[in-house]
């Protein structure tokens, strides 16, 4: 079963096969989810078959949020979040590299065209 983890600290998005299509589920993780202390916000997706999850990082730890997820059967194996975090073992996908680099341009860009106003 594959799956995708992206995460920064309180916001955790894990995609699933188990949960597209899969209304039912969908109710069953999000109700499991939100008993559990420090979590806030739930989102999940049936069409896409994600769950977006926002939770206080000093009450609740990404990873047993992700191991709660691996007991319910919902995703594999995790190894260690960095490994996971980017869906790859620790390898970042060649767009979040692209989307990083045009980020950093356009903010690069922006910055000189402001200086060069006040100029």
């Amino acid at each position: 079963m594959a799956h995708y983890i992206h995460h920064v600290p309180g916001r955790l998005r894990v995609n699933t096969p188990l949960l597209k299509k899969n209304e039912p589920g969908a109710r069953q993780l999000k109700s499991y989810l939100e008993g559990v202390n420090g979590i806030l916000q739930i989102e999940a997706s049936i069409v896409t078959g994600s769950v977006v999850i926002r939770y206080d990082k000093c009450l609740v730890s990404s990873t047993s949020i992700l191991n709660s997820l691996q007991d319910l059967g919902y995703i594999q194996h995790i190894g260690t979040l960095s490994e996971s975090a980017n869906g790859t073992r620790g390898t970042p996908k060649v767009v979040d590299i692209f989307v990083q680099k045009l980020v950093e341009t356009a903010l690069e860009r922006s910055a000189v065209a402001l200086v060069a106003a006040l100029i």
